[in-house]
């Protein structure tokens, strides 16, 4: 960008356990219900309205391909530079939730209901946020030691509120976040704690089943 080398990116994603029969319903309804608002004017000409009722017809059909109970896997998602890579690894296990039995009481049974587990761990090498922000600010006009200075300063200073809030960690000069999920207990970097109590830690008021 602007002579910059920004670096590389790269992407591997897996979805397994795909139900065939599943999918082709899926589809079916799918399509159907965004061909119908094509049928409808009021919709059909107003995009933001469209585009509500398509991704609303999309999550309404969304639990047709959770029959196979699928398993997507980001290994990884990566930024690499010359200071560092960044990457995200995450493993999701889904469940039909067409087999769940009885109402759900908690947030915890609500998740339950169509998650298995969960498994995700980031690491952004400090030295490797630093130069990329610094990259980015030289991008915004700053001069290189002006561009620096104001790159250590926002990496340290998100690094620093990450600890603060329990997010994440930095060893080895590296922020980092390991995140598990199974039956209602997540575990945070280490820490495990129900799920509501983790919810609570970024002050979100979920309505309850």
């Amino acid at each position: 960008v602007q002579n910059q080398d920004l670096g590389s990116g790269k992407l591997t994603l897996k979805v397994g356990q795909i139900d065939g029969a599943a999918w082709h319903q899926f589809s079916q309804q799918y399509n159907a219900q965004t061909q119908a608002l094509l049928s409808q004017p009021d919709v059909a000409d107003n995009p933001e309205l469209y585009q509500q009722k398509v991704t609303e017809a999309f999550f309404g059909a969304l639990p047709l391909l959770m029959k196979g109970e699928p398993v997507i896997t980001i290994a990884p998602l990566s930024w690499k530079n010359a200071k560092g890579e960044t990457a995200l690894n995450l493993s999701l296990f889904l469940k039909d939730p067409a087999t769940a039995q009885g109402e759900p009481q908690t947030l915890a049974d609500e998740v339950d209901r169509s998650l298995k587990s969960l498994d995700g761990k980031l690491s952004i090498p400090v030295d490797m946020a630093v130069e990329f922000m610094t990259q980015v600010a030289r991008l915004e006009g700053y001069q290189q030691d002006e561009a620096a200075k104001l790159a250590n300063q926002q990496v340290k200073g998100l690094a620093a509120m990450g600890q603060m809030f329990r997010i994440t960690t930095l060893e080895d000069n590296t922020i980092g976040t390991s995140l598990q999920y199974a039956n209602g207990q997540v575990t945070l970097n280490g820490k495990k704690m129900p799920l509501e109590e983790f919810v609570g830690m970024f002050g979100m008021v979920l309505p309850q089943p």
